[in-house]
């Protein structure tokens, strides 16, 4: 890296606030290689309880957004002075250590979605890190410094919001998935109402010609046509409506229901299989509606939807609560799924079964 120093003198001279920044840089690599590679969990050999770690990782973040405030009250405002940066560059650096550090050692145990949340915070923390010290290299301060350390902010505060648990940090990723859902939904429903924005007004310069060339040449969607898009609306709904019911009655801090961390993470890689899925469903609507293609996408959702129903936990042991929720024409089931989850269960094989039968 070529430095330029000249716009600030006094840090020209001081080799020192040179070095440091570039160690510190370093060690921002080396931490980015290490998380990226998924390196050996920081050489530790147990399992820190979630709380501890969790709380460190956070102090960490916290100790990051205050002292590239520090670094750019030091070398990033005018006029600057190089002398402060050195002690905090140094802290800097250890700072930056502990975060991948820390990172690092959060395991399986601790719920594969809240790793990768730790992991994805840190990562962000770096990168927004990064570009600043490059820019103090670079002999670069004011308003531009300014706001790469206003993205580290940014990146901290929302480090900062690390989840709780397993559980927390599946929901969060389980909310994702649902607007990915929803767009999907989206799409088909604008198959069946197509509108052109904008098409009513005027337009000056030639393209409402090419727009109704290309009209012209679209396929007519006939009525076989209508009637697989508008069972394939109905499907995404049920699904949409199924995860909602997954969320409340399972996913939920107060589910009634006793989870482990490895059931968390099942759960949400179950759910995700059928996502690609249901974007091939929506890709196979183009017209003509490819219908033998459709039917056997739809019986692979439907494949993808029972391994989710069956990793679902039963319902608690104790007695009261699980008369509740028995069918009490079935004795044979004292293990039964949740009743909520059952019913949309069903709704959902009654969809898939009528889409199979086009």
């Amino acid at each position: 890296m070529s430095l330029n120093l000249n716009h600030h003198p006094s840090m020209a001279e001081d080799s020192k606030v040179r070095d440091a920044l570039q160690s510190t840089l370093n060690e921002i690599g080396k931490g980015l290689d290490a998380l990226q590679k998924d390196a050996a969990r920081s050489g530790l050999t147990e399992t820190i309880p979630l709380e501890i770690l969790r709380k460190d990782f956070i102090s960490v973040v916290s100790l990051i957004y205050n002292y590239s405030t520090r670094l750019w009250i030091a070398i990033g405002k005018q006029p600057p002075t190089p002398s402060a940066a050195l002690p905090t560059l140094k802290d800097l650096s250890q700072h930056v250590s502990t975060l991948y550090g820390c990172a690092l050692a959060f395991r399986d145990v601790h719920g594969k979605s809240f790793m990768s949340e730790a992991r994805r915070s840190a990562v962000d923390i770096l990168v927004a890190l990064q570009p600043l010290l490059q820019e103090y290299m670079a002999g670069k301060s004011g308003d531009n410094t300014m706001r790469k350390t206003a993205a580290i902010h940014e990146s901290c505060d929302k480090a900062r919001n690390l989840s709780l648990d397993a559980r927390e940090a599946v929901c969060k990723e389980w909310k994702v998935d649902n607007e990915t859902l929803k767009d999907a939904m989206k799409e088909v429903n604008e198959m069946l109402n197509p509108e052109r924005p904008g098409h009513d007004e005027e337009i000056s310069d030639g393209w409402d010609e090419l727009l109704d060339g290309e009209a012209a040449h679209e396929v007519e969607m006939t009525e076989k046509d209508r009637a697989a898009i508008k069972k394939v609306t109905v499907v995404l709904e049920r699904l949409v409506s199924y995860r909602k019911q997954i969320q409340k009655t399972v996913l939920s801090s107060a589910a009634q229901v006793e989870i482990d961390v490895t059931t968390y993470d099942q759960i949400l890689e179950l759910s995700r299989e059928f996502i690609p899925i249901v974007d091939d469903i929506v890709g196979c609507l183009d017209l003509p509606v490819e219908l033998d293609e459709l039917k056997q996408l739809v019986e692979a959702l439907g494949r993808s939807l029972r391994k989710l129903h069956n990793a679902i936990p039963r319902a608690p042991t104790n007695v009261s609560v699980q008369m509740d929720r028995l069918d009490l024409s079935d004795h044979s089931k004292p293990d039964q799924p949740l009743s909520g989850i059952d019913v949309l269960q069903s709704k959902l094989d009654d969809i898939v079964a009528s889409m199979q039968a086009i």
